[in-house]
Protein backbone atom coordinates (compact mmCIF):
# COMPACT_ATOMS: atom_id res chain seq x y z
CA UNK A 1 0.00 0.00 0.00
CA UNK A 2 2.99 2.52 0.89
CA UNK A 3 4.15 1.90 -2.64
CA UNK A 4 1.21 2.86 -4.43
CA UNK A 5 0.64 5.29 -2.35
CA UNK A 6 4.62 6.53 -3.14
CA UNK A 7 3.70 6.46 -7.01
CA UNK A 8 0.85 8.10 -6.85
CA UNK A 9 2.12 11.04 -5.00
CA UNK A 10 5.02 10.94 -7.82
CA UNK A 11 2.81 10.78 -10.42
CA UNK A 12 0.37 13.17 -9.12
CA UNK A 13 3.64 15.94 -8.98
CA UNK A 14 4.34 14.99 -12.49
CA UNK A 15 0.76 15.99 -13.72
CA UNK A 16 0.73 19.06 -11.66
CA UNK A 17 3.86 20.65 -12.17
CA UNK A 18 6.25 18.75 -9.68
CA UNK A 19 5.38 21.28 -6.81
CA UNK A 20 4.86 24.38 -8.81
CA UNK A 21 8.31 24.03 -10.12
CA UNK A 22 8.18 25.26 -13.61
CA UNK A 23 10.86 24.95 -16.65
CA UNK A 24 10.79 27.25 -20.04
CA UNK A 25 12.70 26.04 -22.71
CA UNK A 26 13.96 29.27 -24.61
CA UNK A 27 16.05 29.91 -28.44
CA UNK A 28 19.51 31.57 -26.76
CA UNK A 29 21.63 33.47 -29.72
CA UNK A 30 24.57 31.28 -29.99
CA UNK A 31 27.67 32.17 -32.41
CA UNK A 32 30.33 29.21 -33.05
CA UNK A 33 33.46 29.98 -35.74
CA UNK A 34 35.08 26.93 -36.61
CA UNK A 35 38.70 26.95 -38.57
CA UNK A 36 40.94 24.44 -40.21
CA UNK A 37 44.88 24.40 -40.73
CA UNK A 38 47.29 21.56 -41.28
CA UNK A 39 50.42 21.74 -39.39
CA UNK A 40 53.51 20.43 -40.79
CA UNK A 41 54.59 18.23 -37.43
CA UNK A 42 53.15 14.98 -35.73
CA UNK A 43 49.79 15.43 -33.44
CA UNK A 44 52.34 15.22 -30.49
CA UNK A 45 54.29 18.42 -31.31
CA UNK A 46 50.87 20.34 -31.48
CA UNK A 47 49.39 18.84 -28.26
CA UNK A 48 52.68 20.19 -26.68
CA UNK A 49 52.19 23.51 -28.41
CA UNK A 50 48.21 23.60 -27.37
CA UNK A 51 49.04 22.38 -23.55
CA UNK A 52 52.19 23.94 -22.54
CA UNK A 53 50.91 27.27 -20.77
CA UNK A 54 53.71 29.14 -21.73
CA UNK A 55 54.14 28.96 -25.37
CA UNK A 56 50.12 29.00 -25.21
CA UNK A 57 51.30 32.81 -24.27
CA UNK A 58 52.88 33.52 -27.84
CA UNK A 59 50.45 32.38 -29.87
CA UNK A 60 46.57 32.45 -28.44
CA UNK A 61 46.27 36.49 -27.82
CA UNK A 62 44.00 35.81 -24.87
CA UNK A 63 46.63 34.14 -23.02
CA UNK A 64 49.41 37.55 -23.50
CA UNK A 65 50.64 38.14 -19.73
CA UNK A 66 48.76 35.14 -18.26
CA UNK A 67 49.66 34.36 -14.76
CA UNK A 68 49.66 30.77 -13.35
CA UNK A 69 51.09 29.44 -16.36
CA UNK A 70 51.22 25.75 -16.21
CA UNK A 71 50.36 22.78 -18.09
CA UNK A 72 46.83 22.29 -19.48
CA UNK A 73 46.72 18.60 -20.59
CA UNK A 74 44.54 17.37 -17.68
CA UNK A 75 41.18 18.26 -17.35
CA UNK A 76 40.68 21.05 -13.88
CA UNK A 77 43.77 22.58 -15.38
CA UNK A 78 43.65 26.73 -15.55
CA UNK A 79 45.36 29.63 -16.37
CA UNK A 80 44.85 33.24 -15.34
CA UNK A 81 44.70 35.94 -18.11
CA UNK A 82 43.77 39.14 -19.62
CA UNK A 83 42.13 38.93 -23.19
CA UNK A 84 43.09 40.78 -25.88
CA UNK A 85 39.96 43.51 -24.84
CA UNK A 86 41.43 44.05 -20.79
CA UNK A 87 39.01 41.69 -19.85
CA UNK A 88 40.85 39.01 -16.96
CA UNK A 89 39.29 35.93 -16.18
CA UNK A 90 40.21 32.01 -15.95
CA UNK A 91 40.62 29.36 -18.78
CA UNK A 92 39.67 25.92 -17.66
CA UNK A 93 40.05 23.04 -19.02
CA UNK A 94 37.23 20.94 -19.83
CA UNK A 95 38.43 17.56 -21.48
CA UNK A 96 42.32 16.60 -22.51
CA UNK A 97 42.42 13.63 -24.35
CA UNK A 98 46.57 13.58 -25.34
CA UNK A 99 47.37 13.91 -28.94
CA UNK A 100 43.96 14.44 -30.28
CA UNK A 101 41.59 16.74 -28.89
CA UNK A 102 41.53 19.72 -26.04
CA UNK A 103 38.46 21.61 -24.32
CA UNK A 104 38.82 24.73 -22.58
CA UNK A 105 36.23 27.17 -21.67
CA UNK A 106 37.37 30.75 -21.11
CA UNK A 107 35.35 32.86 -18.59
CA UNK A 108 35.80 37.03 -17.30
CA UNK A 109 35.41 37.73 -14.32
CA UNK A 110 32.26 39.68 -14.76
CA UNK A 111 30.93 36.93 -15.91
CA UNK A 112 29.66 38.54 -19.61
CA UNK A 113 30.36 35.66 -21.20
CA UNK A 114 31.48 32.08 -21.59
CA UNK A 115 33.67 30.86 -24.86
CA UNK A 116 33.93 27.45 -25.36
CA UNK A 117 36.94 26.60 -27.37
CA UNK A 118 37.91 22.72 -28.69
CA UNK A 119 40.59 21.93 -30.89
CA UNK A 120 40.46 18.37 -32.47
CA UNK A 121 43.90 16.97 -33.62
CA UNK A 122 43.50 14.38 -36.66
CA UNK A 123 47.12 12.90 -38.04
CA UNK A 124 47.11 13.71 -42.05
CA UNK A 125 50.04 12.06 -43.22
CA UNK A 126 53.10 13.50 -41.62
CA UNK A 127 51.44 16.67 -39.76
CA UNK A 128 47.65 16.89 -38.66
CA UNK A 129 45.23 19.24 -39.22
CA UNK A 130 43.90 20.71 -36.58
CA UNK A 131 40.17 22.05 -36.26
CA UNK A 132 39.20 24.65 -33.49
CA UNK A 133 36.05 25.92 -32.44
CA UNK A 134 35.34 28.62 -30.45
CA UNK A 135 31.61 28.64 -29.34
CA UNK A 136 29.65 32.07 -27.21
CA UNK A 137 27.66 30.06 -25.17
CA UNK A 138 25.88 33.57 -24.22
CA UNK A 139 24.05 36.43 -25.79
CA UNK A 140 26.93 38.70 -26.30
CA UNK A 141 25.40 42.55 -27.41
CA UNK A 142 27.76 42.14 -30.69
CA UNK A 143 25.65 42.21 -34.23
CA UNK A 144 25.65 38.86 -36.02
CA UNK A 145 26.52 40.82 -39.33
CA UNK A 146 29.22 39.60 -42.20
CA UNK A 147 31.39 42.09 -40.69
CA UNK A 148 31.59 40.32 -36.97
CA UNK A 149 31.75 37.19 -39.02
CA UNK A 150 35.15 38.96 -40.74
CA UNK A 151 36.45 39.87 -38.08
CA UNK A 152 36.12 35.97 -35.95
CA UNK A 153 37.20 34.28 -38.87
CA UNK A 154 40.50 37.13 -39.43
CA UNK A 155 41.35 36.66 -35.48
CA UNK A 156 40.84 32.75 -35.83
CA UNK A 157 43.37 32.19 -38.48
CA UNK A 158 45.43 34.70 -36.95
CA UNK A 159 45.84 32.65 -33.54
CA UNK A 160 45.74 29.17 -36.12
CA UNK A 161 48.50 30.53 -38.14
CA UNK A 162 50.53 30.81 -34.42
CA UNK A 163 49.93 27.78 -32.99
CA UNK A 164 50.99 26.51 -36.24
CA UNK A 165 54.50 28.44 -36.27
CA UNK A 166 54.92 26.80 -32.67
CA UNK A 167 53.59 23.25 -33.22
CA UNK A 168 56.30 23.22 -36.36
CA UNK A 169 59.24 24.84 -34.27
CA UNK A 170 59.88 21.85 -32.25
Amino acid sequence: MRRFLLIAILLFGVVTGAFGQTVTVSKMALMAFTGTMEVKAPPAHVWAALTDGAKGQSWYPGWKGATGVKSLAVMGASIAYKDEWGNPGKSVVLYAMKDKELRLAHVPDDGSYVCQVKFKLEPKGAGTMVTATDQYSDNLDVPLDKDTAATAKASMMKYLAALKAAAEKK
